[in-house]
């Protein structure tokens, strides 16, 4: 990559220098300072300030004089303080400005933008949602599962432990005759195959499986 570099200048002020004649040509009062500061730039945009240089000019016979070169005696201190009080131009910062005015932006789009306000939005759906998934889910709840498509049965399943995110549950075989209290105990006591005490799901899955789909439903036992 070709960084292009050099340095300028910007003028900071211009002030009249009444109590001075001019040593060229002798005219009192038509003596003026000009304060530039000089910068260093990479590709033309100012970096940073690194020195002022001051130029004196007569108004009357145009003689122009700079500080980089010896000045008169009388002019060297009304130049200097006219040089030592020139304010700091902040656009000789240009560059450090306009990144740091950059990652300031970044920051703010981070923290304000339309994505963050769409994550909370999310957060805040899925709380809501983390909510609905929990209600009616409680530890030894039972629910009827219908069987699956060309099959007449059906299975019972208890929920035999529950976490923050995860429905843990057992389920019998297949199963034929109308669930009531007492066969239902038994079943889930005795008709549960190896493995299937084992059973989990997440709880929006649950949710969705009771609510949604309705392949599980409570059960509702009959005497």
């Amino acid at each position: 990559m070709i960084f292009i570099y050099g340095t300028g200048t910007s003028r900071l002020l211009s002030a009249p220098l009444p109590t001075l004649a001019c040593a060229h040509c002798g005219t009192q009062g038509q003596l003026s300072v000009t304060v530039f500061s000089r910068y260093a730039s990479l590709f033309w945009i100012p970096v940073f300030p690194f020195g002022k240089i001051s130029v004196t000019v007569c108004n009357h016979c145009k003689q122009t004089l700079t500080s980089k070169e010896p000045l008169p005696e009388t002019y060297r201190l009304p130049v200097q303080t006219v040089q030592q009080n020139a304010p700091m131009a902040f656009s000789n910062f240009a560059l450090p400005l306009l990144l740091m005015a950059g990652m300031v932006a970044v920051f703010l789009l981070a923290q304000f933008g339309p994505d963050r306000k769409r994550g909370s939005a999310e957060k805040a759906a899925s709380a809501t949602t983390m909510q609905d998934d929990d209600a009616g889910v409680t530890l030894g709840a039972r629910y009827k599962m219908r069987g699956t498509a060309g099959t007449t049965g059906y299975a019972l399943m208890e929920v035999t432990r529950l976490t923050d995110d995860t429905v843990y549950y057992k389920t019998t075989g297949m199963l034929r005759n109308e669930p009531t209290a007492a066969n239902a105990t038994v079943a889930l006591r005795d008709s549960v195959p190896p493995n299937s005490d084992k059973g989990r799901y997440p709880r929006k899955m649950w949710h969705f499986l009771v609510a949604g789909q309705g392949m599980f439903r409570p059960l509702i036992l009959t005497e």
